[in-house]
């Protein structure tokens, strides 16, 4: 698959300059058109018979939104040079639900690290609904990092249809880089987990990726396993299933992706 189009992902309280940087450096990367979005929606909502001190909160709200809407789409033209084609999408909506709507004419999401320390969905991309909801892959990038040199990428490996996915969605990445290392946890059943990924090796090196694996001893979480190993390689990347499954309209994401979530040293490409 080409990277031809990207959506960055914008947190309308916050200036977020090394992402706008690391988006548009991708963008040029690839060739591919970048949109930027950002949106948020009132927390408090009005009903008829409301009341007018509810009536006022509301509209105050709606012009604190607009106007945070207006300054991320400055800052974007502003980082965003002429010789990438871009274009902006931004308004009043729940921010995840933008960005999912945004994913069926996008190729890739990029959101930074900072958006979910936030509590309030109402102006915070809430990244793991993102990824259980948008069927593209996103790109979490780590916070304060302006670029992904991408040469050195870590695949943690799990022989389920998300990680499959996830292959399949990094290969542009994958194939520009000069070593890829495809690491599995051991969970008991070494002989079929080294199998699994010897094969997943064997599909990227046939894809003309530079890929070889190993198998790591499970030291309690495989989301710290991977960032140590991916840091002791000198990787910057992370490519990895999301996993996860949805309650009550709620995006519930497991443990290991929570884990890759919280890990803002490095760049991770998740997909679902």
């Amino acid at each position: 698959m080409d990277i031809r189009n990207i959506v960055v992902g914008l947190n309308v309280e916050m200036d977020q300059p090394e992402l706008l940087s690391l988006a548009a450096a991708l963008a040029s990367q690839h060739k591919a058109t970048l949109t930027g979005y950002s949106s948020a929606q009132p927390p408090v909502t009005t009903t008829v018979g409301a009341g007018d001190v509810a009536g006022a909160l509301y509209v105050e709200q709606m012009q604190v939104i607009e106007q945070g809407v207006a300054k991320a789409k400055d800052r974007f033209f502003a980082a965003v040079p002429d010789t990438i084609a871009h274009k902006w999408v931004g308004g009043v909506q729940w921010p995840a639900n933008g960005l999912i709507d945004l994913a069926r004419t996008t190729d890739l999401i990029v959101v930074g690290s900072g958006q979910n320390k936030g509590q309030d969905a109402a102006s915070t991309i809430d990244i793991g609904e993102v990824l259980l909801g948008a069927g593209r892959p996103v790109l979490i990038a780590a916070e304060g990092s302006s670029k992904l040199i991408g040469d050195k990428i870590i695949v943690a490996w799990k022989d389920t249809k998300e990680a499959r996915r996830a292959i399949v969605d990094a290969l542009p990445f994958l194939k520009a880089a000069s070593d890829v290392q495809v690491l599995v946890i051991d969970e008991g059943n070494l002989a079929s987990e080294r199998a699994s990924m010897q094969d997943a090796v064997a599909w990227l090196i046939s894809h003309d990726v530079k890929a070889h694996g190993d198998v790591l001893p499970n030291e309690g979480s495989v989301a710290d396993t991977i960032t140590k190993a991916a840091l002791a390689a000198g990787a910057d990347l992370v490519v990895s299933g999301a996993y996860g499954h949805s309650r009550l309209r709620q995006w519930l994401v497991g443990g290991m992706t929570r884990g890759l979530l919280a890990t803002n040293g490095i760049h991770r490409l998740l997909s679902n």
